[in-house]
């Protein structure tokens, strides 16, 4: 082992282990953040000097220095380094978890290096080690730290989610290119919506056949998501199940109750590790009733998918769920809860509950409740209702059936004016929905 001295600080080594030296600190400064291993702290060489007066020197890749920090962003070090051959390279652990290696390119000034992705808010420990050591007969690779801190990324509070409506009409035909031309579509204009999530209310396929084809043409456009890495769920609906049989009708007239919780192919297709942000289900391996969680516009989201007509179970489990994330701001996506004019519907049809039992048991009940989004009927709609602690709740209809292009509805937020605007789409022809456009204020995001 090298041991080097810099300054009037040297490490002193004790039975082989390596002790660190006493913070050298200018009179009046503050005392180094640092506490290094097999390094010293030394007076400040670097510009601009840091409030403490040194530095922490690391000579060896058994040097390294820990410290302390809070708040949210990205880790940012500030250091110097000795020019041998080449330039040093420190690794950043953060948290236990080694975040990045930065290589230390400038001998004179502390320069700001942003490390590792950014974290949440909190208290974090921090491990900055030299990895590259060097030395010859003419020099000696080192680095000398100034500082660790955390930079509060700049939040961007506007942002786009993306709800796809029944596309059952897009998938009788492999040769139908409608449903991937929509994802490619939003993979595409990803930037420019800065879009962070796309869900689906139901009828994904019209229905099953032998060869599942058209679970196949489904599957297939959705690889342009995952491959971009933007989540996603999908709702069921009642001709994703085997309730319904070929041409749409009813598959076994005599068990169409039982058939409609018949998701086994759904699932076969589609798995919560493909949707990419999945944290509970309500039953093991199946997406029926599931929640993805993401982070956009500064504040928290869940997007939670429920069955069609759903069993008391169901609901039951989605309360708890809503319950135990009270700052989180709750999508809700079912395949059937509005009608074309735009009223909660009153009918379970041959499932359990009515979309208005689910109204009344689940969405009024939760003042984090935000929005639900449907499709099944009609064409595209909107109401507003209030729910029990005053809050509003905006649903969504987009159904659509169409034969000749691929609507999307885009949902915006603006998290710091509380507002969004929505609008429809459909890229396969460049076709615009404008009577659907709304924009609402005042929204009542929770933080």
């Amino acid at each position: 082992m090298r041991i080097r001295g810099i300054g009037a600080a040297v490490v002193a080594v004790v039975a082989g282990t390596a002790v660190a030296a006493s913070p050298v600190t200018a009179a009046g400064a503050a005392a180094s953040q640092f506490s290094v291993v097999n390094g010293t702290i030394t007076p400040a060489t670097g510009t601009p000097v840091p409030a403490s007066g040194t530095q922490a020197s690391l000579w060896a890749n058994s040097s390294y220095a820990t410290t302390t920090i809070e708040g949210s962003g990205r880790v940012q070090v500030g250091a110097i380094g000795d020019n041998c051959e080449g330039w040093p390279t420190i690794r950043v652990t953060v948290d236990g978890t080694a975040v990045a290696d930065t290589t230390i390119v400038s001998a004179t000034q502390y320069g700001t290096y942003p490390v590792g992705p950014a974290l949440p808010a909190g208290t974090h420990s921090v491990k900055i080690q030299l990895v590259n050591d060097f030395q010859s007969a003419a020099c000696d690779r080192n680095v000398h730290l100034a500082y660790a801190r955390m930079e509060t990324a700049t939040v961007d509070t506007k942002f786009s989610f993306a709800v796809m409506p029944d596309t059952q009409q897009e998938v009788l035909n492999a040769g139908d290119t409608r449903f991937r031309n929509r994802t490619d579509w939003l993979v595409a204009n990803r930037s420019a919506l800065d879009l962070r999530f796309v869900t689906h209310s139901g009828d994904v396929v019209n229905w099953d056949t032998p060869d599942h084809s058209q679970y196949v043409v489904a599957q297939n456009a959705m690889k342009a998501l995952e491959a971009a890495k933007i989540p996603y769920s999908l709702a069921i609906g009642n001709h994703d199940t085997q309730a319904t049989g070929v041409g749409g009708s009813a598959r076994d007239p005599a068990h169409t109750r039982e058939l409609v919780r018949d998701t086994t192919v759904f699932n076969r297709y589609f798995t919560a590790a493909q949707y990419g942000a999945v944290k509970g289900q309500f039953e093991a391996g199946k997406v029926d009733n599931s929640y993805s969680t993401y982070s956009a516009g500064g504040v928290q989201w869940l997007v939670m998918t429920l069955e069609l007509w759903p069993r008391p179970e169901v609901v039951t489990w989605a309360k708890n769920v809503v319950a135990a994330n009270p700052h989180s701001n709750v999508v809700v996506v079912t395949h059937d809860y509005i009608d074309a004019a735009g009223n909660i519907e009153q009918s379970s049809e041959y499932g359990a509950n009515s979309p208005q039992y689910l109204y009344d048991n689940l969405i009024k009940q939760y003042a984090n409740i935000k929005f639900v989004f449907s499709g099944h009927v009609g064409i595209a709609g909107n109401r507003v209702d209030t729910g029990v602690h005053g809050n509003k709740i905006y649903s969504f209809l987009q159904t659509f059936h169409s034969n000749t292009t691929n609507p999307v509805r885009l949902v915006e937020i603006d998290a710091k004016a509380d507002s969004l605007h929505t609008w429809i789409y459909g890229p396969y022809n460049n076709q615009t929905f404008g009577e659907y456009d709304r924009t609402f204020t005042g929204i009542g995001l929770v933080r």
